[in-house]
C-alpha cells in the first residue's frame, strides 16, 4: 500500500465504490459536511445584518469549510502510518463517488414504475428536490433521466477529476463545495446574498468537469444508440437555455445522447418554475430511457478515470526521464 499512486487509489476508490456503494449515513462523510454547513448557517455572523454583512459572512463560510476539509484530510493521511493511509485514502475517495449510488436510485424509479406511479414518486423524491408527490409518468421519469445527467458531474465526475489532482483531500473539498452549494446556494430570501459565493464557487469547481462530462457523453453517445452529432447539435442549440453554466450543458447533452426532450415546468413547494427545454422536437422520454441515461453515466466515468490514469502515470514518466537527464 505504501507504493500505490493516486492514480491507483483513486481506480480502487471507484472500484470499491461500484463494489460496495455508499457506506451507512452515520459513516459517510458528506453526511457529516451537512451537519457542519447546518451549524455554519446557525453560527455564522452576520447572518441577520445588511447585504454586506451577509456576503462577508456567506463568504466566509464558503472559503473556510473546503479548505478545512482539505487541511483535516490531508493532515489525517499525513499523520496515519502509511499502509493505514493508503486504505483510508481509497475508501475516503470511494465516499466521494456517487455512481453506484445514482445507477442504484434510477434502477429504483425504473422498478417503481413497474409496481405503480405512487411507489415511482417516491423513489423519484430520494434523487431530485423538486415536489415529486403529484409528478405523472412522464415527470417521473425526465425527473430521474434530469438528476443522472446533473448528478453524471456533480456526484461522479467531478470527484474523479479533484480525486486524480489531489487524492482524496482536494475530492472531500470539492463535495465540500457541492454541499455548501446544495444547502445555501438558493436564490430565495433566505440564502440570496449569504449563499451567494457557494453558488458561484461550486460554479466554478465544476466548470471543467462538465466539460469532459459533455465530452465523454458524446465520445460515448453511440454506446447508448446515440450519435455524436446530435449531441454537439443539442448543446450548440439548448446549453445557453440553461441558467446554470453546468448543469445545463450536461442536460443538454445527455438529451442530445439519449434522443429525448428534458425540461419543462417543476415545481417546488408548490410553485411552479418553468425549466428550459433540452431537445425541442425530440420524443418524450420513457422508462427504458432511464437505464440508458445511467449506462452513459457509468461508461463516461470509466473512460474520464482512464483518461486521467494515462495523463497522470505519462507526466510521471515525463518526470523520471527528466531526472535520469539530470544526472
Amino acid at each position: 500500500m505504501t507504493v500505490l499512486g493516486t492514480g491507483a487509489k483513486v481506480f480502487l476508490g471507484g472500484s470499491l465504490d461500484l463494489l460496495a456503494g455508499e457506506p451507512r449515513k452515520s459513516w459517510h462523510p458528506v453526511c457529516w459536511m451537512g451537519k457542519v454547513v447546518d451549524l455554519a448557517d446557525w453560527a455564522a455572523p452576520g447572518r441577520e445584518r445588511g447585504v454586506r454583512a451577509q456576503r462577508l459572512s456567506g463568504a466566509a463560510v464558503a472559503v473556510a469549510l473546503p479548505a478545512g476539509t482539505f487541511l483535516l484530510t490531508k493532515n489525517l493521511l499525513r499523520w496515519l502510518p502509511r499502509p493505514v493511509a493508503g486504505a483510508v485514502e481509497i475508501a475516503l475517495i470511494s465516499t466521494a463517488l456517487a455512481a453506484h449510488s445514482l445507477d442504484q436510485h434510477a434502477r429504483r424509479v425504473e422498478d417503481g414504475l413497474v409496481h405503480g406511479l405512487e411507489e415511482a414518486r417516491e423513489q423519484v423524491g430520494h434523487m431530485v428536490g423538486r415536489d415529486a408527490h403529484e409528478l405523472d409518468e412522464d415527470g417521473v421519469i425526465r425527473a430521474a433521466i434530469e438528476s443522472v445527467a446533473e448528478n453524471a458531474n456533480d456526484g461522479v465526475i467531478a470527484p474523479l477529476f479533484y480525486a486524480l489532482i489531489g487524492g482524496a483531500p482536494l475530492a472531500l473539498a470539492y463535495k465540500m463545495v457541492n454541499t455548501l452549494d446544495s444547502m445555501i446556494g438558493y436564490k430565495d430570501e433566505q440564502y440570496l446574498y449569504f449563499g451567494w459565493i457557494a453558488a458561484r464557487l461550486d460554479d466554478a469547481a465544476g466548470f471543467i468537469p462538465a466539460r469532459l462530462t459533455v465530452l465523454a457523453a458524446a465520445i460515448l453517445s453511440p454506446l447508448v444508440g446515440g450519435n455524436r452529432e446530435d449531441v454537439m447539435a443539442a448543446l450548440h442549440r439548448d446549453t445557453g437555455l440553461h441558467d446554470s453554466p453546468n448543469a445545463g450543458i450536461c442536460e443538454s447533452a445527455y438529451s442530445g445522447a439519449l434522443g429525448v426532450r428534458l425540461g419543462g415546468i417543476n415545481y417546488y413547494s408548490g410553485l411552479p418554475v418553468l425549466k428550459p427545454v433540452m431537445g425541442q422536437g425530440c420524443r418524450k422520454p420513457e422508462t427504458d430511457d432511464i437505464a440508458r441515461a445511467a449506462r452513459l453515466m457509468y461508461a463516461s466515468s470509466a473512460l474520464v478515470l482512464s483518461a486521467g490514469i494515462f495523463v497522470r502515470t505519462f507526466l510521471a514518466v515525463v518526470r523520471i526521464a527528466r531526472r535520469r537527464r539530470g544526472r
